[in-house]
Parts: structure tokens; sequence; C-alpha cells
């Protein structure tokens, strides 16, 4: 149990459903309608899944390490290491699903003939050790990049079958051009929320944040202005919507809309109230909680959207 919340497994869930309903419900079948061939297997697409997850776990792992202080007055509650489980044993595991992870994108780069994605795992295994010892600690920069990590979970798989969309373009400008509209909409959605969660952590983590000597944007610039710029990416995320449907964008239909109302603008909408009377760690924890629950909801609205 505690390797399982050592690892945030649900986390891990969500992101293998992301890429599994963008490979399976969007990319195979507008490649299958025009008869072109992916560049991924099913076997390789499980192999891609399972290093973008070995990232992921790395990154949680060297994360919990570096944050032991700050977790010991944010949320004692929660802290594994050297409780449940020792340090030596989370470094290990560390090397182990790092190693794990590099094996497989050099297999998956080599097998469809990208070998700048094993170059982008070794970057981004990189990136996060500096993201846990220093980026995090600076205003912004290290929100900016949990946002952009995200984004890149849906990437990835655009990245791997890009040659296939090419062809899709060439035989149907259309179904390629609403392709693109899908997934460009997922990575801002991705992005935004990502990043307004992000802000709202901060500023629910501000004590134990300053007594570790972080630097975050609420300790540099003060709740207000964190309020304020949180308030600005979730009225972006509405307007991203919004922005959907003025333009008629192909491929949102009323079922995506209805939903993306309920599940999306109404609990951004709270959360807006919310955060203006925010004053406690608790008030920020609720709000944390509705930002998780937008995230899920936009992940679920890629089962409405349609390719024609």
């Amino acid at each position: 149990m505690s390797l399982l919340r050592l690892i945030r497994f649900p986390n891990l869930l969500i992101i293998a459903l992301v890429q599994s309903i963008l490979y399976f419900s969007l990319l195979l079948p507008s490649f299958h309608r025009y008869n072109i061939d992916p560049r991924l297997t099913i076997v390789q697409f499980v192999y891609l899944v399972a290093a973008t997850l070995s990232i992921t776990v790395g990154g949680y792992i060297i994360n919990d390490l570096y944050d032991y202080e700050a977790d010991l007055l944010n949320r004692k509650d929660k802290v594994i290491i050297d409780v449940s489980i020792t340090a030596q044993v989370c470094m290990w595991l560390y090397a182990v699903v790092g190693f794990i992870g590099l094996m497989l994108s050099i297999y998956v780069a080599f097998r469809i003939e990208q070998i700048y994605m094993a170059y982008l795992y070794v970057f981004s295994a990189a990136l996060l050790v500096v993201y846990t010892r220093k980026l995090k600690k600076l205003p912004l920069v290290g929100n900016l990049l949990v946002a952009f990590f995200c984004a890149g979970v849906a990437a990835l798989i655009w990245l791997a079958e890009i040659p296939g969309w090419w062809v899709l373009q060439a035989k149907a400008p259309s179904s390629a051009q609403t392709l693109q509209t899908i997934f460009l909409w997922y990575f801002s959605f991705a992005f935004l929320s990502t990043f307004f969660r992000e802000m709202v952590k901060d500023l629910e983590d501000k004590i134990g944040d300053k007594a570790a000597g972080c630097k975050t944007y609420p300790i540099v610039a003060g709740d207000n202005a964190a309020k304020v710029l949180a308030s600005v990416l979730a009225i972006l995320l509405i307007l991203l919507l919004l922005t959907l449907f003025v333009l008629k964008s192909p491929g949102f239909g009323t079922w995506f809309y209805l939903c993306a109302a309920i599940g999306v603008v109404f609990p951004l909408v709270y959360a807006l109230y919310l955060l203006r009377q925010a004053q406690v760690a608790a008030d920020y924890h609720r709000i944390s909680f509705i930002a998780k629950m937008v995230m899920l909801a936009g992940i679920l609205l890629l089962f409405f959207v349609k390719i024609t």
C-alpha cells in the first residue's frame, strides 16, 4: 500500500488512460479509415506507455526524497520515506525504473525509426532531477515545467504518430485538421489546468515551502498576486472551451459542450468563488481537489470528440 502511494498509482492509471484514449479512440480509427498504417504496434504502444510511466514514477520518487523536510510540515500524515519505505530503497527503486524506462524508450525509438524520442526520454528524466533540486523552488519556473510535462503525456503519442498524420493530411485534409484541433485543444487544456492546480498547491503549501527555503510565487509575490494568476488561468480554461464553441470547431459536438459545462466550467466558476475567500491551507486544499476533478473531466471529454 505504501509503495502504491509512493508512485501515485491513481495518477499512473490516469496517464495510461490519456494515452490509450488518444491512441485507440482518435488516432487508430482515423488512420484505419484511410488505410494508413500507424507507426506504433499495440506492443510498441504498451512499451511507450510503460516508458512514460517510468519517467513519472522516477519523478515522484526523487521529488519525495528532496521534499522530505517540506512534506513534514505541509502533509506529515502522508510522508512515506523513512516511515514506511527507507530512503535507500527509494533510491534503488528510482534507479530501476529509470533504467527500465530508458531501455523501453530506446527500443521504441529504434523500432519506429524516430531516434529523437530516446533522447527526449533522457532529457525529460534529467530535467525532472533539475526541477526537483532547483527549479521547483523558484517562482513559476517549476510550475510551468510541470504543466509542460502534463501536456507532454499527450504530445508523446502525437510525436510517435506524426508521420501517419502527414499521410492523413494528404488523403483527408479535413479529418487531419480535426484530429490536430482535438490534440491542440487537449494540449492546451492539460497545460492550463495543471498550471492552475500548481498555483493553488503553492498557496496551500506556502508555510512548509517557506520553511524549506523555497521561493515559490506566493512566497515571492504574495497570496493576492498568486490568487490573481490562478484566477486568470481558470478564466483562460473557460475561454478555451468558449472559443471552440464560438468557432464551431469540427469534432466537438453538443454532448461535448454539455459535459464540458458540467465537468469543467461550473466547477471552475465555483473554484473562482472559493479562491476569492480562501485564507488558510484547508481552503486551498478544497480548491486543489476541484482542480483535480476538472483535470479528470478534461480527460473524460476526449470520449465525446468525434472525427468525421
